[in-house]
């Protein structure tokens, strides 16, 4: 007995014709007749009768029809998880915050250099985007940024935070101390962030309105206008350490005003029903252990 006696028995079942199933599974009619004989003798049961006008199935038959039909079943769903388990263990596709791309990819190259099997797909996106693919299955995993404003956002998901941040300005010119109204002075160039977003919103409710002169996902823009043109920009001060062309070490953070909660949990969001292989697991934590490091 092998699967291909069990799918022409379920087939000829199903249409009740030997020529009928010859074409539906592509084969000749003779071969699946032969098949069939076979089975009926190493089983000593008579399946079908056959007629002119058909194949009809015996008493004894139809049980073994249904045996064969779940027999079927349970082969494709073994390798239906057989599929899903490649896959599990083969790719990881990921959406981080800005500035955090770094050492997810110099971790993966690590990795890569270790003979490893694992395969990633990485985007960079704000987090509350990145929360909204992670609920419709768009991606695996994410690394975010939560504040206690948006915690309702991630109910029913599995959040891992990592480390603490805030949102900060940047600036060559200026450091602190800052006054408001020089503040307000300054040109912004800011990233498409929901949560920059809100806080611009808010400081122009406390403050009055500031001259935003760009708005762009492209960090690389956004560092040359503040070298450049001597403009402000607003991010996670989490991002600036990984960010390879953030200039840290020339560009000033200067504290925000303190009229919200700037304060920021960041981790890593998934289903909580997502299995990672050991393989992701283990590449998760080592990316854990540098931003970990950094936060000491």
């Amino acid at each position: 007995m092998n699967i291909e006696q069990l799918m022409y028995i379920v087939e000829v079942a199903k249409v009740k014709s030997l020529a009928k199933a010859s074409k539906t599974l592509n084969i000749s009619q003779s071969a699946i007749s032969q098949a069939i004989t076979k089975l009926e003798s190493e089983l000593n049961i008579k399946i079908f009768d056959r007629t002119k006008t058909g194949a009809v199935t015996t008493k004894e038959g139809d049980k073994i029809i249904e045996k064969a039909q779940n027999a079927l079943c349970a082969v494709y769903q073994v390798k239906e998880e057989a599929h899903n388990q490649i896959k599990l263990n083969d790719f990881l596709s990921i959406s981080t915050i800005p500035g955090l791309t770094s050492p997810i990819l110099n971790t993966y190259l690590s990795f890569k250099n270790k003979h490893s099997n694992l395969r990633i797909e990485v985007n960079e996106k704000g987090s509350i985007e990145i929360i909204e693919d992670v609920k419709n299955d768009l991606i695996d995993i994410g690394f975010i940024a939560l504040n206690k404003a948006n915690i309702d956002l991630v109910n029913g998901l599995d959040f891992s935070p990592i480390i603490e941040g805030e949102l900060k300005l940047y600036s060559l010119k200026h450091s602190e101390p800052i006054s408001i109204d020089l503040l307000k002075d300054q040109i912004f160039v800011l990233y498409k962030d929901e949560y920059v977003e809100e806080y611009i919103s808010n400081f122009q409710k406390v403050y009055g309105p500031i001259d935003v002169f760009l708005k762009t996902s492209n960090m690389e823009v956004i560092i040359r206008a503040v070298a450049e043109l001597g403009a402000v920009t607003i991010g996670h001060d989490v991002s600036s350490f990984f960010d390879p062309s953030f200039p840290s070490k020339k560009m000033k953070s200067i504290q925000t005003p303190d009229f919200m909660d700037t304060t920021f949990r960041f981790g890593w969001i998934k289903k909580n029903d997502l299995k990672l292989s050991s393989e992701a697991n283990k590449y998760i934590a080592e990316v854990n252990k540098i931003l970990l490091a950094h936060e000491k």
